[in-house]
């Protein structure tokens, strides 16, 4: 009988700990797919390692989100593991799930992920201050941001990249943009005469690039260092002189959870205080050739 009790007694303890993040994850504004795990139905499943968080991330673009040997890494996995700790979340807590730009909101708003950490561009109409992150919304999510402020421009096949001086040698190319990226559009408005061709990846457009499908690919300059890192030498390049638009990265959570907006906006002033910000960004330029 003792030894029934004393299991009853660290049986109850541990009930206690989870209820109590539990309770934390509520606090913070986490919604309650957070609490209880992404898409858990059933609020009263007790989890062994407490409330789990789950984050989308890219899984194709190096130096951002990167799978890579059984893991994600780059910037992008870096941030949301910093916001996930500022939270109160473990690294046992954390779940990454891979998501792409033509899905990742959807995700998001489908409860299939508590954040997204992938690259999505803030609301261009919000008001900005330099260095200082933000909560803003539209009507798909609410962001806290920027934790990154990329330019846009457009990778060529090395071949054509005496010839990609600005975006007015663009006109009559065949351009592959991302679904879900606003690159092709920022593009338009400076060339009306580009073909955008649609993907539902980078890795596609890249591979439309190498078989001479399309002569460019438009995106992130951020983006583009790293997937031009990734191919063999000349095989793409990013075109210097093109250069059509800035994005803003910010962390998407859902519509209805500005308190959670705003305690991850608070993370990443701390990130950017404490000196961690400047560490993540020197190993992505380190990574891509990437320069702010």
């Amino acid at each position: 009988m003792k030894i029934i009790d004393a299991v009853k007694r660290r049986q109850g303890r541990a009930f206690v700990r989870r209820a109590v993040s539990a309770c934390t994850a509520l606090a913070l504004g986490l919604p309650c797919m957070a609490a209880c795990g992404a898409g858990q139905a059933d609020s009263s499943v007790i989890q062994p390692n407490g409330p789990m968080l789950t984050i989308g991330v890219a899984s194709d673009e190096k130096g951002l989100g990167f799978w890579h040997e059984g893991s994600y890494e780059g910037l992008e996995v870096n941030v949301a593991r910093y916001v996930a700790g500022k939270l109160g979340y473990a690294s046992k807590q954390i779940v990454f799930r891979q998501v792409s730009s033509a899905n990742r909101l959807q995700r998001l708003a489908d409860g299939e992920v508590d954040m997204v950490v992938a690259g999505v561009p803030m609301p261009e109409d919000a008001a900005y201050s330099a260095g200082k992150p933000i909560v803003a919304s539209d009507d798909s999510a609410q962001f806290a941001g920027p934790y990154l402020t990329t330019a846009q421009s457009v990778l060529v096949r090395g071949r054509d990249a005496a010839a990609a001086t600005d975006t007015a040698a663009l006109q009559g190319w065949n351009v592959c943009a991302v679904t879900g990226s606003n690159a092709g559009e920022h593009l338009l408005a400076k060339q009306p005469k580009a073909h955008i061709e649609r993907r539902g990846s980078y890795s596609q457009c890249v591979t439309d690039l190498m078989t001479g499908t399309v002569r460019a690919v438009a995106g992130d300059a951020a983006i583009l260092a790293g997937l031009a890192r990734a191919q063999a030498r000349d095989v793409a390049v990013p075109a210097d002189g093109v250069a059509y638009g800035t994005v803003r990265y910010g962390i998407a959570v859902p519509k209805a959870s500005k308190t959670l907006a705003r305690n991850v906006a608070d993370a990443l002033s701390d990130m950017r205080s404490d000196g961690t910000w400047k560490t993540y960004v020197a190993r992505l330029g380190a990574e891509t050739g990437w320069k702010e």
